[in-house]
């Protein structure tokens, strides 16, 4: 140790955890943070913070509850009488969550101590949730102010931990959604832990099957700790045109690949999927940014991606680490990557808007230097969003508006910097921004993303804290896998959003490719072909805000089974997440079976059950989750609903052959009771619908797709001109 760390040391105090090393993701454990009060003491008045985080969904340390989950206790061996309390926003950005531990009366001098347990079992708390998801280098930031006066000294050295993940827990297969006769490919076979974290030390034999003309799948594949959960098989072909899913099994879990459709000849246009927005622990998220891209074009298997850290955090040094991550990752026809930030303004000043580059090279051009201390380029900060667009509308440059902490605000727009806007990420599914979108008049596709902030890029699972859904995905229908070609194709709105699977989804309007604008003569042509993850529940064509046809046009149901779905937020803003526990009785038949219906993380599940009543945990973010109850009779008498956000009481008579509403308010809030719709009761569906009766001028039309699972596609809209 040098001798200024050395003095920091012996003046500020220092900082030890016990026991140190490795945490598995998502356990409960028990462990001690000291603190040795260092030369300078704490006066009355001073402050110790430890501080985490804002990604980190570890369980928030409670002190009131000694029995329960996250109890912690704080202690000194000085004279002097402390208070403390769990801060969310108690330090700077991006070490926002803090005990805050303050000097009340008398002082505390060098070789006291401030001792900290966390998940205390002495008095029967199961202990303390570590995180769910993986990180080298987890730190606690420690922060004192020995003196009182509101100025923090960071220690130089800080506590941290290894998070490691669980045991396999889920398979995943990951294919191409389209390839020629012969072509080669290659299958990507995943082990996740049940956060959703690669099963890094898992091994085994995984075996692989497939139906049809497959050449070169080998009956199973090994996994050693040297695979680090993810297996790719190459050297497999498909010797005959048709729709193939490979199958796995490993020990009792079993899995499906998604739809690979196989053609005769090539075309023009094919699909590439991406996850286009995250950030790396350079400012708000996990791990560094070379992690990011590794972890996107190894173990998430995308073909394209970008990087999004928020601008006001992103140091010259930074912008240049992603803009060479970018350019040393990218190799065309294997994976694309794009430089690019999150302008990340406040809602009224334009709201978060992402922006990428196209060529390597670029300046930065932020919001702020709100917590950048170099500020020798504070004359290239642009703000509010209009002077963004005034400085990139030369360049190659995308503006994409985005849901975050902070909302977009649709108030602005530039048509030739903004082609799509952003619907759906691990913050939720934001079909209002959607619609406001179409009342305004805006020609824009849609997009999906992660933000992913935990170091998964295209498998961004959310845990269990801000983040509410999986992380969306982007399909893209271009003429290559290249930088250019990617662009040109978001450029063109010829692309779709999902809630994360790889759906696959063909829509065509009078020959016309999604995101086309087009005059129409007579009745416009859709024609869609669909492929699922999943067997489809339902296929809306929406003519701007109006659902005009649905498919099935007459939906099959099972009477003996009943679903009870709740969606929705509580606010456009930051504080959306609608927390929906609870529990519902049924009078009159007893309940047969249970099963949730869309929970996005395993810390949404049924908590009990039995022949008359379910309880469960789950939280909405625009998103739907739910039940569905399965009953050896057609349910009679009634139905009685209790949650965290609504209380009902439902004669089920009133169920009928459609779906009854309960509305909450909020952002959509509302439950909807049904008997079990059946879809198309296959993963496939093919149609053609014409609109009879169009309306004249320019109408968007576009597509989305649900399936049984709750998860979902959304095309970008055809825009077409009528003739009245």
């Amino acid at each position: 140790m040098n001798s200024t760390k050395m003095e920091h040391k012996t003046m500020y105090g220092r900082a030890e955890i016990e026991p140190a090393g490795r945490v598995t993701a998502g356990s409960t454990t028990s462990f001690i943070l000291t603190y040795y009060v260092g030369r300078y003491g704490i006066d009355d008045g001073g402050t110790l913070k430890i501080c985490v985080r804002f990604a980190s969904d570890w369980g928030y340390p409670q002190f009131e509850d000694p029995g329960g989950l996250n109890y912690a206790t704080v202690q000194t061996s000085g004279r002097s009488k402390i208070s403390y309390r769990f801060d969310l926003k108690g330090y700077i950005r991006p070490y926002q969550k803090c005990i805050v531990i303050d000097v009340e009366q008398w002082a505390l001098a060098e070789g006291d101590v401030i001792r900290i347990v966390y998940g205390d079992q002495s008095q029967g708390s199961a202990g303390t949730m570590v995180q769910t998801f993986r990180e080298y280098q987890f730190q606690y930031k420690v922060a004192v102010d020995c003196f009182g006066t509101g100025q923090f000294v960071e220690l130089e050295e800080h506590p941290q931990l290894e998070i490691v993940p669980d045991q396999p827990a889920k398979l995943v297969l990951i294919a191409p959604t389209q390839i020629v006769v012969g072509e080669l490919l290659s299958v990507g076979v995943k082990l996740e832990d049940q956060w959703g974290n690669p099963a890094e030390n898992a091994c085994g034999e995984v075996f692989l099957e497939a139906e049809g003309a497959l050449a070169g799948l080998p009956e199973c594949c090994v996994f050693t700790a040297e695979d680090r959960g993810v297996c790719i098989i190459e050297g497999v072909r498909i010797t005959g045109a048709g729709v193939y899913r490979i199958r796995a099994r490993f020990g009792d879990i079993e899995a499906e690949s998604n739809p690979i459709e196989c053609l005769d000849t090539s075309t023009d246009l094919r699909p590439f999927w991406g996850d286009l927005h995250g950030q790396s622990g350079e400012t708000v998220g996990t791990n560094t940014v070379e992690d990011y891209f590794r972890f996107a074009r190894d173990v998430a298997l995308l073909d394209f991606t970008g990087h999004q850290g928020n601008d006001f955090q992103i140091t010259e040094e930074t912008w240049a680490e992603i803009s060479r991550c970018a350019r040393t990752f990218y190799k065309a026809g294997r994976f694309v990557c794009f430089p690019g930030y999150e302008w990340s303004a406040n809602t009224p000043a334009g709201g978060d808007r992402n922006v990428y580059y196209l060529n390597d090279g670029e300046d930065i051009f932020r919001t702020s230097h709100w917590q950048i201390a170099d500020r020798t380029d504070l004359h290239t900060d642009r703000y509010p969003v209009q002077s963004l667009f005034d400085e990139l509308r030369n360049r190659e440059a995308l503006v994409v508006p985005h849901i975050g902490g902070r909302p977009a605000s649709l108030a602005f727009h530039d048509p030739d910097l903004e082609p799509v806007i952003e619907i759906y990420s691990a913050w939720g599914q934001f079909e209002w921004l959607l619609r406001e979108a179409i009342e305004r008049g805006y020609k824009v596709g849609f997009v999906a993303g992660s933000d992913d902030h935990k170091g998964r890029p295209g498998a961004s699972y959310p845990g269990s804290s801000s983040f509410g859904v999986y992380g969306g995905l982007t399909c893209v229908f271009a003429r290559a896998l290249t930088r250019e070609s990617i662009w040109e194709a978001i450029k063109a709105r010829r692309c779709y959003a999902t809630s994360g699977q790889r759906i696959a989804l063909n829509a065509q309007a009078d020959g016309h490719p999604m995101g086309s604008e087009f005059s129409a003569v007579g009745s416009p042509r859709i024609q869609i072909a669909a492929e699922g993850t999943a067997n489809i529940e339902e296929i809306c064509i929406i003519r701007g805000l109006e659902t005009v046809y649905r498919f099935p046009e007459k939906m099959p149901r099972n009477r003996k089974k009943l679903r009870v779905k709740w969606s929705g937020a509580l606010i456009r803003g930051r504080a959306r997440i609608a927390r929906w526990d609870g529990r519902l009785q049924v009078d009159g038949v007893p309940i047969r079976a249970v099963e949730p219906f869309a929970f996005d993380s395993a810390a949404e599940y049924v908590t009990s059950w039995d022949a008359d009543h379910v309880e469960w945990k789950s939280v909405t973010s625009g998103d739907e989750d739910g039940l569905i109850l399965e009953f050896d009779k057609e349910p009679e008498g009634k139905l009685h609903f209790d949650s965290e956000q609504t209380t009902f009481s439902l004669p089920l008579d009133q169920v009928g052959d459609g779906v009854h509403c309960v509305e909450v308010g909020g952002e959509e809030l509302r439950v909807e009771i049904e008997f079990m719709p059946l879809g198309v009761t296959a993963k496939r569906a093919d149609f053609v619908w014409s609109d009879s009766n169009p309306l004249p001028g320019c109408q968007p039309y576009y597509v989305r797709l649900t399936q049984v699972d709750g998860a979902r596609a959304w095309s970008s809209p055809f825009y077409i001109h009528c003739e009245g």
